[in-house]
């Protein structure tokens, strides 16, 4: 018997001449690249000039009448106040006074939203009525640390009621 011819296996393509349409396709693409480019470069340079006029007009102006000056500082104060989320801050402290219906009574909600906190005065009977509704003021979604920071006897009023004031941080 005799052998077989030798079987000579080549994966690696022959090189050659590179096909004209190849060559035809990559120049079109490097045009086409340098021209996205260059429209690139020219939008950017006018969004820069444009920036800069915008700039040059936005700066606020300085009023020399301090009453503009104090009715635009009242204005953001009641924007501000306006911002806060009420309606979860007293559902927050309406739910935490549920059960004790007529042992809290709610005097005074202040919330501060640049520091996003807020004092609670209230008046209870007890002590003890107090520090359960601090306790479930603790237990808020809302709220984030109340603490009792202050309580006083009333001596003036008859029922000599306590007054409590709680600060507690709160989520927006």
């Amino acid at each position: 018997m005799s052998r077989p011819a030798r079987l000579r296996m080549d994966f690696v393509a022959a090189s050659g001449a590179p096909p004209a349409l190849g060559i035809l396709l990559c120049a079109a693409g490097a045009v086409l690249a340098l021209a996205m480019g260059y429209g690139f470069s020219s939008a950017l340079g006018e969004r820069n000039r444009l920036d800069a006029e915008l700039g040059g007009l936005a700066q606020p102006r300085r009023s020399a009448d301090p009453a503009q000056a104090k009715v635009a500082a009242e204005a953001q104060a009641v924007e501000q106040e306006l911002a806060v989320p009420w309606t979860a801050l007293l559902a927050s402290l309406e739910e935490a006074s549920h059960d004790l219906e007529g042992k809290v009574a709610l005097l005074h909600v202040e919330p501060d939203p640049v520091k996003h906190s807020v004092k609670v005065t209230a008046e209870v009977r007890t002590l003890g009525d107090g520090l359960l509704y601090v306790k479930r003021l603790q237990q808020s979604p809302v709220l984030r640390f109340p603490m009792l920071q202050s309580h006083e006897r009333r001596k003036d009023d008859p029922q000599h009621p306590l007054r409590i004031q709680v600060d507690a941080e709160w989520r927006p």
